[in-house]
């Protein structure tokens, strides 16, 4: 076996270059987009209509608009499959399945959350001292890329994204809102399944206070088998999976 027929490392470095060059337009896009909703809507006119914020943090800011764009950044890594004009050019490019997968995983997952990391500290160091002249009675806290919160979401990110690479990888136009159907419909039946399992569990007596915090349903449903299942699924098989579906899915890609 040929192992340069696989992963050739300068003919990688050439792709990664290459896929970097031809999506700069469609990141510069994305990021104005986000920082600029992020900005207008979930600070300034936030602010406005919530009078009664003293403090106020960057943290869900980050959280729900890395998952989100990088999500759509990620249903857009094979979009020349989806263009006729493009996609002989794309499957005639001289590089391997695996070059094509370690590549756009790489430029979709660190890539992309060091990248917005980054810019967006500097979005808030920005941020900060506009929104204090606005709103000189909130404190605005500082964000740090360092945090256990940003930590946490870098984690279900790179869970998440790989679904969209397979969506990427088998559908051809409308990547994101086709995988975020299939996504719901599985969802869909995956509860169905777990409350047929759990029946039990959810009809029976339970106490649960009037504020939420405790919830006898919660503490049994956290420790049953079924939801260990679940939990070592998501974090242990789903990204693998993703990506073996993702190959398979661009290996059987014609002209």
């Amino acid at each position: 076996m040929n192992l340069d027929q696989y992963f050739s490392l300068k003919r990688f470095w050439l792709l990664l270059k290459l896929e970097v060059f031809k999506a700069r337009g469609g990141i510069l896009m994305v990021l104005v987009i986000t920082l600029g909703a992020l900005f207008f809507i979930g600070m300034i006119l936030s602010l406005l209509v919530e009078e009664h914020v003293i403090v106020f943090q960057h943290d869900d800011g980050y959280s729900s608009s890395l998952i989100i764009a990088g999500c759509i950044l990620s249903s857009l890594a094979f979009n020349d499959l989806g263009n006729s004009l493009k996609r002989h050019n794309f499957l005639s490019l001289p590089v391997s399945v695996f070059e094509r997968l370690l590549c756009m995983w790489l430029l979709t997952t660190v890539g992309w959350v060091v990248m917005y990391s980054l810019i967006y500290t500097i979005y808030t160091w920005l941020a900060n001292p506009i929104g204090h002249l606005m709103y000189n009675k909130v404190t605005f806290q500082s964000f740090d890329p360092f945090s256990e919160n940003a930590w946490n979401t870098i984690k279900y990110y790179f869970v998440i994204q790989g679904i969209f690479l397979v969506g990427a990888s088998h559908f051809r136009g409308y990547v994101f809102p086709k995988t975020l159907v299939i996504i719901i419909l599985f969802g869909m039946v995956v509860g169905i399944l777990t409350y047929f399992f759990l029946k039990d569990i959810f009809l029976g007596e339970h106490f649960c206070s009037d504020v939420g915090v405790e919830c006898e349903l919660v503490d049994a449903l956290s420790v049953h088998y079924v939801w260990y299942a679940i939990r070592g699924f998501f974090w242990w098989l789903l990204m693998p999976l993703s990506l073996v579906l993702t190959y398979f899915g661009l290996r059987g890609q014609r002209v």
